[in-house]
């Protein structure tokens, strides 16, 4: 027999949850709420109701064993289209499929050995800014230090930018439009009202455009003209599969959104990652020690260490899967049900939209022991396979493509710049992360200042 959703507590007419929603991050308001009557709830917002779970057997079930009855929620992600267009984290459908095979062939394995390289150039380059730092004894910001660092990355990764036209571009257009699109999630009548940020998004948007059609349009004319000079990288792994097909302004459209798909997805969640794994390391000098032990094992001289050597810094990958867990980058994953489904003796109505909490899946002290506690050993050994606990890449068809890519990225950076450097954390740094936006970084500056170690 069906049983119904247990109803969140603090609902009000009309209202719903949403006055509740608003007095906190709001992921942090539904743990709250999963814990005392989950772990699979319903909340009401004006116009939409919607199933709440941290359930590891609803995740999977919606991720991975009836994955194509439940597609992606538009209207959450609304606010990020213009950024987003119609890349592969939008997309859905035979569309999704198509932009899912093509990503996954740039995402293989001898890009990921070009990506070491293009790393330790960022890193030799931030090191060279955090000895001036640290020569006139000056506070470093750990988010845009890794802000910087990786947006370089992957501008070289998928474009061959040089650091320089990635620092004069990117940001400037980037990050006011990743901040208001977060702020329109929750008050989408910003995106109508003739307010300054509307008409700065709207002008960043259409300069983004300009800047990308004109790289992919000359890299296009540049491989009919010249088809055996051409640079090693995620664009030219895109255009290799289009190879036969007509190239249309539709076209260059299509490479555009998933470009700019890489550059936001690749440099966002990758930079809040390193921010967060740093911050915690700095309150753990025995986790730090091993894992500048490991450094110092595999980066020895200006030798780049092979890509199996590199694949193996595991402790490195331990400490940052550690700190994903535990701060919750990306909190939670919603899903719309195309048909009738259950969970257990639960009925899931077609349309109904389905939100799977994974950090209260995450900081679950039945799942994981003393959930608050930063400890790396988690993820070693025969530790280290955590099937549907650890979901911060979700899971299942539509995993993140570049999960592999982020994760060897930031070992790099992590290994590298702890073997070079010692950070002494700033006395007002604290755990406190972003009531909304999403990846979720912290609420403030987290500082350090540096010295180059022996």
């Amino acid at each position: 027999m069906s049983r119904e959703i247990p109803l969140a507590p603090q609902h009000l007419p009309v209202l719903g949850h949403m006055a509740r929603l608003m007095t906190g991050a709001p992921w942090d308001v539904m743990e709250g709420w999963l814990r005392e009557r989950g772990p699979t709830l319903r909340f009401k917002i004006p116009g939409a109701t919607y199933i709440a779970s941290s359930d590891p057997e609803v995740v999977r079930h919606v991720l991975l064993a009836n994955a194509d009855n439940y597609v992606k929620d538009i209207r959450s992600m609304a606010p990020f289209l213009g950024l987003l267009g119609n890349g592969l984290l939008t997309s859905d459908g035979p569309l999704w499929k198509r932009q899912r095979a093509t990503l996954a062939k740039a995402f293989r394995i001898d890009a990921l050995r070009n990506v070491a390289d293009v790393t330790r150039r960022a890193v030799d380059r931030s090191s060279a800014a955090l000895d001036e730092h640290a020569r006139r004894d000056e506070v470093v910001d750990v988010g845009a230090l890794f802000r910087r660092l990786t947006l370089q990355v992957i501008a070289e990764a998928t474009l061959s930018m040089t650091p320089e036209e990635s620092d004069e571009v990117l940001p400037r257009l980037y990050e006011p439009l990743v901040a208001e699109a977060n702020r329109r999630v929750w008050l989408p009548f910003r995106a109508h009202l003739p307010l300054p940020a509307r008409f700065h998004y709207d002008r960043s948007l259409r300069e983004l455009d300009i800047f990308l059609t004109a790289k992919i349009d000359h890299r296009w004319r540049q491989r009919q003209a010249e088809p055996g000079r051409r640079p090693v990288d995620m664009l030219d792994m895109l255009l290799v599969s289009l190879e036969g097909d007509p190239w249309t302004p539709a076209t260059a459209t299509l490479v555009s959104d998933e470009i700019k798909t890489m550059l936001f997805a690749g440099h966002d969640t990758s930079s809040a990652m390193l921010t967060w794994t740093l911050h915690t390391l700095t309150r753990h000098p025995e986790s730090l020690a091993q894992l500048r032990a490991a450094a110092d094992e595999a980066f020895v001289g200006d030798a780049m260490p092979d890509y199996e050597t590199l694949k193996r810094l595991e402790y490195a990958g331990a400490c940052l899967k550690e700190a994903l867990r535990i701060y919750n980058i990306v909190p939670i994953v919603t899903r719309k049900a195309v048909a009738p489904d259950r969970f257990g003796d639960y009925p899931v109505p077609a349309g109904c939209l389905v939100m799977l909490h994974l950090q209260a899946l995450h900081r679950d002290p039945n799942q994981w022991p003393e959930p608050d506690a930063f400890r790396p050993e988690r993820f070693l050994g025969d530790a280290a396979g955590q099937a549907w606990r650890w979901l911060p890449f979700v899971n299942g068809p539509r995993s993140c493509v570049g999960q592999h890519f982020s994760l060897l990225e930031a070992k790099i950076v992590l290994s590298l710049l702890t073997q070079r450097f010692d950070f002494t954390p700033e006395p007002g740094n604290r755990d406190a992360r972003h009531r909304f936006n999403v990846p979720v970084g912290p609420a403030g500056k987290i500082g350090v200042r540096v010295r180059r170690r022996g």
